[in-house]
């Protein structure tokens, strides 16, 4: 099975880049409900404002919200691979040997890799038996206890 890489931005013809708003910009948009909120996620992932994003024909708004839809699919998400074995899944209130925690510390890294910025802290926040101070640990022991840019504790 041939692993796909998914895709973080789509190029809108007359537009430009259409990228999905990043954590602090979801943030932000939290505040808003409706329409007002769906209409500024389009408008955040052009980099414009609602109001700039309002002056285009319906054709190329409709465009945007395509884009929009194209990287929310779940067909936009990678297939793992290689799935946990199963001497490394988390047993509830067990414990585990250092060689297990460097598997889970592994495989988190690689998943956290593939998730575009933002994505990681809701997908851990879904994984049952993982809290975020034991990938947490996972991880920092994978990596050595380094922590560069791109794999700090921001989970």
């Amino acid at each position: 099975m041939l692993a796909r890489t998914p895709f973080t931005e789509v190029e809108i013809e007359g537009v430009g880049t259409y990228r999905l708003p990043n954590q602090w910009q979801s943030q932000r948009l939290g505040r808003l409900r409706g329409e007002k909120r769906h209409t500024a996620v389009l408008a955040i992932g052009c980099g414009m404002t609602v109001r700039q994003l309002n002056k285009f024909l319906p054709d190329k708004q409709q465009e945007v919200h395509k884009a929009y839809l194209a990287l929310m699919s779940p067909s936009n998400v990678v297939p793992l691979a290689d799935p946990v074995p199963a001497e490394t899944r988390v047993i509830p209130r067990g414990h585990l040997s250092i060689d297990q925690k460097l598997a889970i510390g592994r495989w988190l890294l690689h998943n956290k890799a593939a998730l575009p910025h933002g994505h990681f802290g809701p997908w851990l926040d879904k994984q049952e038996g993982l809290s975020r101070g034991m990938a947490s640990q996972c991880m920092r022991l994978a990596t050595g206890g380094r922590q560069d840019a791109r794999q700090g504790s921001a989970l």
